[in-house]
């Protein structure tokens, strides 16, 4: 597989999750504090102004050489010449939108059972979002797994898998030593008061995990 990218940490950027700032402010912050991926997610604008925030967002992402996924809209990831796409289980089958985007795009998956995980295919998904982790204002209604339910899921997956759901600086680090291949989250960056700091907050706290990790498997 060619598809190439780096879930460590993983900025979702929704803009009506931005208390009021421009999307393209926080984004910047966000991708100046390092986050590695970046999803543009809006379940509420119309097709066109998706479209619209996708080319400012890709301009941005593009300056740091930041991948940037479209959440639910193969074809404005497309149009735009994103990365790839993220869909739900409420949006286009993954087998069609990859038959839609080709080969090269990313695609990623959300996972939140044990059947998802038996009927992933590696071939068509390149990773899975898990989740909530955390209680989140996000998914409500969804069962929050915590950190011994998240790891059995994570090793049932073939593809890697970002931890969702509550993610702060704070808990990021739990979230990798349980298995995640990186942290994905929304309003950790989105509503701070710097997104900048908080980003890089974030990426200090995966690091310091895998720093752990690395000297546990040393001893």
């Amino acid at each position: 597989m060619s598809r190439s990218f780096d879930l460590s940490v993983y900025f979702i950027a929704d803009p009506h999750n931005c208390l009021g700032r421009p999307l393209g402010s926080v984004v910047l912050g966000a991708l100046k504090g390092g986050v590695t991926l970046l999803q543009l997610r809006n379940k509420e604008d119309s097709f066109e102004a998706v479209y619209e925030q996708a080319v400012v967002v890709k301009k941005l992402a593009d300056d740091f050489g930041v991948p940037l996924l479209i959440n639910d809209y193969p074809e404005v990831a497309m149009q735009c010449g994103a990365a790839g796409v993220h869909l739900g289980h409420e949006d286009d089958p993954p087998a069609e939108a990859r038959e839609f985007l080709g080969p090269e795009p990313i695609m990623g998956f959300s996972a939140y059972h044990d059947e998802h995980f038996q009927e992933l295919d590696s071939g068509i998904i390149d990773y899975v979002g898990t989740g909530p982790l955390y209680p989140t204002k996000t998914d409500k209604g969804k069962v929050v797994l915590g950190t011994k339910n998240f790891s059995r899921m994570a090793h049932l997956s073939p593809v890697p898998v970002v931890a969702i759901g509550g993610i702060t600086p704070d808990n990021a680090g739990d979230a990798i030593l349980a298995g995640a291949d990186g942290v994905a989250m929304m309003r950790a960056v989105s509503e701070a008061v710097d997104p900048e700091e908080a980003a890089r907050a974030l990426v200090k706290a995966v690091q310091a995990a895998r720093q752990e990790e690395e000297a546990r498997r040393a001893s």
